[in-house]
């Protein structure tokens, strides 16, 4: 055997076995990371290390008796015997030590650990064993991991991102966002399946019985792979972010119950397509700090988050704070201070704490908010944000409205046309005329209407109406089938209010349900999201009419879990009020203290950067870098690597074993002779002692790269194109690759 063959075959049998070894170590990374959510998802009632580490043991045995002779029928044997043993020995304590064992349940949780681990083991084992000894077990893999993928994947359409179980679970116990887990446990799935194709793809498979091949070229070091591990994940990260971004920015703006969170003047949130979205996802727990009896919605309590009181034509939306005064109009971060109404009669304070527990863009209350204070989070990695509201709520009963005016006798007559802007459509005035005619006063004809639709109005999350956005969303639901949820209902109740002269709005945020609460802790969830009409009524301020139908065909999931509440319960402290950042703004002696740096979100995409931006400048060193240097020798080595790396970037390289020389000639019009007869000149010309000088001249060297320049720009102009864009050369010249 020649020289060269035993040294490609040393190099084969090293790659081979450095591809073993990686494999068994992705083999143990993904085993604990399945057991691991697999632990969160259901309990195993066992120890993650014993389980991850028997997991290990049995990838690490399997796959080296998978290099050996043992067949499939060995193996069978082996693990058939170590659970034979197993039940031998527990048998045989049971039966003859259980007497000495002072609590006989010591025995027994152990043979249950121990079949735990050895369940690990055994499973772990067998598909190890498949993998290295089946050629299609790598592509079978692939499979089942795409599968698994779109299986997650497929429960999170129209925006349920608390589906299925195991994101939901994950989520919560890793304190992350639905959307977040949903990006983490996508990516991850992409990379293992990224990881088996791959795998079964190389040359030199990584099973224990192909024979060694030796690749073609000696390939990147450690850093180009470092490099490229970096660029991809860099990429990859910029994709979660867009994508977070996005469906972040649309789930907020869509969510349960078709009530989103937008606030844009002139825009609504609500949604008449479908009421589909997050549904048992915890949105936030309200603590009541007191009672509050005299709650005239009881058992149900609304939180007003935003209203809607502008028509354009075909919907409700934002009219800004030019009309609805009484909100506060600003995110949950930021504090607010308003100004109490002395006309309001019947009102009593509730101080309400609210722990954001998702993401939300409008601060929210009970009612009308005479102040909101921030907070400091118990738990920042489990709060998004904390705050209190002092509220001037309704103390009354809807019984006492049934005798009073409508309207606000201060409103001016643009405020007044504000809120009775009627429809076009005639036929809400003459539904709403017919449903009210023996009612005597406003209020009254409120309760006619809501009593009517709760009547007759099916409560179903899929109306499935046929009607494009720019049109009336609301008359196939009113003057058709009567299938809608809460959106319909609200714009109905208030369409049918105005055609009878009273003032009325909608109004979104929640509506909770007070006998699922406990000590005046309210959890709510994204299901509790709701709308709901309002009308204004004189001393008495903005009241709900709501829709309570009777019959419902489907609706969310708002079932509170008890044990979430207590564990958040947990968490609260009495609730420490920050001060405002601009309190002592004009005050003698007060300084900022200095901020911490917190890292921004963009810092990875600035850091990919100045990445391409590092790749960009070593390109350009790489082609014209020869030119400024003066020492022959210098200008030479840098010249030649400036042609091979040019023509490597259009894909002609040096091959893996190839001379200088040989590689010279196969270049197009032997463009690389002149400097490699030039660079072997330099290399093997005899000196003496210190004497290091040159056997040519600065000029020779810029006479031999020009014939290789000239080779280059006669080539089309897109490979040009494409190997300026290409990089390899530079990961190439990193990697210290051959030239």
């Amino acid at each position: 055997m020649s020289a060269s063959s035993t040294t490609l075959g040393a190099y084969a049998s090293h790659e081979r076995g450095r591809w073993y070894r990686t494999t068994v170590l992705l083999r143990m990374i993904w085993a604990a990371i399945f057991i691991f959510c697999l632990n969160v998802v259901t309990p195993l009632g066992s120890p993650l290390w014993l389980l991850v580490g028997s997991a290990c043991v049995g990838i690490a045995a399997a796959s080296r008796l998978a290099r050996s002779q043992l067949n499939w029928r060995g193996a069978l044997l082996i693990l058939t015997f170590l659970w034979l043993l197993n039940w031998g020995f527990f048998e045989i304590a049971s039966r003859f030590l259980r007497d000495a064992i002072s609590h006989s349940f010591t025995l027994d949780g152990l043979q249950l650990q121990v079949n735990a681990a050895l369940l690990a083991l055994s499973f772990t084992a067998s598909i190890t064993w498949v993998f290295w000894r089946f050629k299609a077990a790598i592509t079978l893999e692939a499979i089942v991991l795409a599968s698994l993928a779109i299986i997650i994947f497929a429960g999170h359409r129209d925006y349920h991102f608390d589906r299925p179980k195991i994101i939901n679970s994950l989520a919560w116990q890793l304190r992350v966002d639905h959307l977040t887990m949903l990006l983490t446990v996508g990516s991850g799935l992409l990379l293992a399946s990224i990881t088996c194709i791959f795998l079964a793809s190389l040359a030199e498979r990584p099973r224990v019985d192909s024979r060694p091949i030796a690749r073609s070229s000696k390939g990147a070091n450690w850093i180009l792979g470092v490099c490229l591990t970096c660029v991809l994940g860099s990429i990859l990260y910029g994709v979660q972010y867009a994508l977070y971004q996005h469906f972040n920015s649309a789930m907020l703006a869509r969510v349960s119950n078709g009530v989103g969170m937008n606030s844009e003047s002139g825009v609504s949130p609500l949604s008449f397509e479908s009421a589909l979205g997050s549904t048992n996802q915890p949105a936030a727990l309200v603590r009541l700090e007191g009672d509050y009896a005299s709650n005239p919605f009881t058992p149900m309590m609304y939180l007003r988050e935003s209203s809607l009181s502008s028509f354009n034509g075909h919907e409700m939306v934002f009219s800004g704070r030019a009309y609805d005064t009484d909100l506060p109009g600003i995110n949950p971060q930021e504090s607010f201070t308003g100004k109490e109404d002395a006309e309001l009669v019947q009102r009593t304070p509730l101080v309400q704490s609210i722990y954001l527990l998702a993401d939300h863009q409008n601060a929210f209350g009970v009612d009308y908010p005479l102040s909101i204070v921030q907070l400091k989070n118990p738990k920042p990695n489990r709060f998004k944000n904390t705050y209190r509201v002092y509220s001037s709520a309704p103390g009354f009963s809807l019984t006492d409205l049934n005798d009073l005016a409508v309207g606000d006798p201060r409103w001016t007559e643009e405020v007044q046309q504000h809120y009775l802007t009627p429809h076009s459509d005639k036929r809400y005035s003459d539904l709403a005329i017919k449903v009210t005619e023996n009612a005597r006063t406003p209020i009254e004809k409120m309760f006619a209407i809501t009593n009517f639709l709760s009547r007759t109005a099916i409560y179903t999350l899929t109306p499935n109406h046929d009607v494009k956005r720019e049109e009336d969303q609301v008359a196939p639901f009113l003057f058709g089938d009567h299938r809608g949820y809460c959106v319909h209902f609200a714009h109905a109740i208030v369409y049918m209010a105005r055609a009878l002269g009273i003032p009325s709005r909608i109004g979104t945020g929640y509506l909770t349900d007070l006998s699922q609460s406990k000590d005046g802790h309210i959890l709510l969830l994204m299901s509790d999201r709701h709308a709901w009409a309002e009308v204004y009524v004189a001393q008495y301020g903005w009241i709900p009419f709501d829709v309570q139908p009777d019959q419902v065909e489907s609706h969310a999931d708002n079932k509170v879990d008890p044990k979430l509440l207590e564990d958040l319960m947990g968490m609260l402290d009495p609730g420490e009020e920050i001060l405002p950042p601009d309190i002592a703004k004009d005050e003698a002696g007060m300084t900022d203290e200095p901020k911490d740096w917190v890292p921004k979100q963009s810092l990875v995409l600035s850091s990919v950067g100045v990445l391409v931006a590092l790749i960009i400048l070593c390109k350009v060193f790489l082609v014209f870098g020869w030119k400024v240097f003066s020492s022959p020798r210098r200008k030479l080595r840098w010249a030649y690597l400036s042609a091979a790396s040019a023509f490597d970037d259009v894909g002609i390289g040096r091959r893996f074993g190839e001379t200088r020389s040989d590689f010279a000639a196969r270049v197009p019009n032997q463009a690389l002779v002149p400097l490699t007869k030039l660079l072997l000149q330099a290399t093997y010309s005899p000196v003496s002692g210190k004497n290091l000088s040159p056997v040519f001249s600065s000029t020779d060297v810029t006479a031999a790269i020009s014939k290789a320049n000239t080779v280059i720009k006669a080539m089309p102009w897109w490979k040009r194109l494409l190997g300026a864009l290409n990089p390899s050369s530079v990961f190439k010249l990193l990697g210290g690759g051959k030239w």
